[in-house]
């Protein structure tokens, strides 16, 4: 092998141990994830922008599960969005994408990815990287959900668009069905946080596509034990069940939830929501 070679793989192994050593000395610079990550996110609310990432990459390592990585990775998108190279914000928006629950989830991390690829140019990777995504998995969350977003906004492939559209359809429904069922075992299994375990999991059979097992599930909630733990939790429990049940079809069980809603309400936007929502339950109820 030529010498000027030979030097050159010399230094990239050397540059790539600094890395990692530097890597595992910021982690060993804090006791424990809540160190770190509180770190970081004081250097966000401080516009510390660029120096967040050290103490988030670090909390990343430091974390032990995958919701204390996912909140991390939220937060490094800020950093990660001023970097000259995309990688690492499409692994931390990948990572959100996967571990999101919810569709609403999903699509505001990939919407997020589209606008950042297209700022800079990067459409084409974006399609090159997330087609590869899919030959490994035919149903990764990531893939399927940046994809779906990218060509319903800026690619005038309509057919495409489509057929992608309908695999994210379908896979969001596969999802919201696999999330109720968990939360109604959870349910089962936690009598102190059924109810409010029951109401989600009536949100999850309506992203679903199922109206009968959410308005079970709806039910099940508001005959069971109330949710108590908090006052705001409460006001939660019972505006989600009322948008359970109208969702559902049930009008009259919405403005019963509703109005229980309103007098724990945390702020008169709140209030103003509900009562919008309230007036259309009332229509609903009292048509023929």
């Amino acid at each position: 092998m030529p010498r000027q070679s030979t030097i050159t793989l010399v230094l990239v192994a050397v540059l790539a141990l600094q890395i990692a050593f530097g890597a595992t000395a910021a982690a060993a610079d804090y006791r424990n994830f809540s160190e770190a990550y509180s770190k970081g996110v004081r250097l966000l609310k401080e516009k510390k922008v660029a120096e967040s990432q050290e103490p988030l990459e670090a909390a990343l390592k430091l974390a032990t599960d995958d919701d204390q990585r996912k909140n991390t990775y939220q937060a490094l998108t800020s950093a990660y969005r001023q970097l000259p190279e995309i990688d690492k914000m499409l692994e931390a928006q990948d990572f959100i994408i996967r571990h999101s629950e919810r569709h609403a989830g999903r699509s505001n991390a990939a919407r997020s990815v589209v606008s950042f690829l297209f700022q800079r140019g990067k459409l084409d990777v974006a399609i090159e990287r997330y087609e590869a995504e899919l030959q490994k998995n035919a149903d990764d969350p990531a893939a399927i959900t940046i994809l779906t977003e990218l060509f319903a906004a800026h690619r005038k492939d309509a057919e495409l668009a489509a057929t992608y559209q309908e695999r994210r359809e379908k896979l969001d429904r596969e999802l919201a069905e696999q999330l109720a069922k968990r939360l109604e075992k959870d349910a089962q299994a936690k009598p102190e946080t059924a109810s409010w375990d029951l109401k989600e999991a009536a949100h999850a059979w309506l992203e679903a596509g199922e109206k009968d097992k959410a308005l079970a599930a709806a039910k099940l909630s508001a005959a069971g034990r109330p949710e108590r733990r908090s006052e705001i939790l409460s006001f939660f429990w019972h505006e989600g069940l009322g948008q359970a049940f109208q969702e559902a079809g049930d009008p009259k069980a919405a403005i019963l939830q509703y109005e229980l809603a309103i007098p724990l309400a945390p702020s008169q936007i709140h209030i103003d929501q509900i009562n919008k929502r309230l007036a259309l339950a009332k229509k609903a109820a009292a048509a023929p």
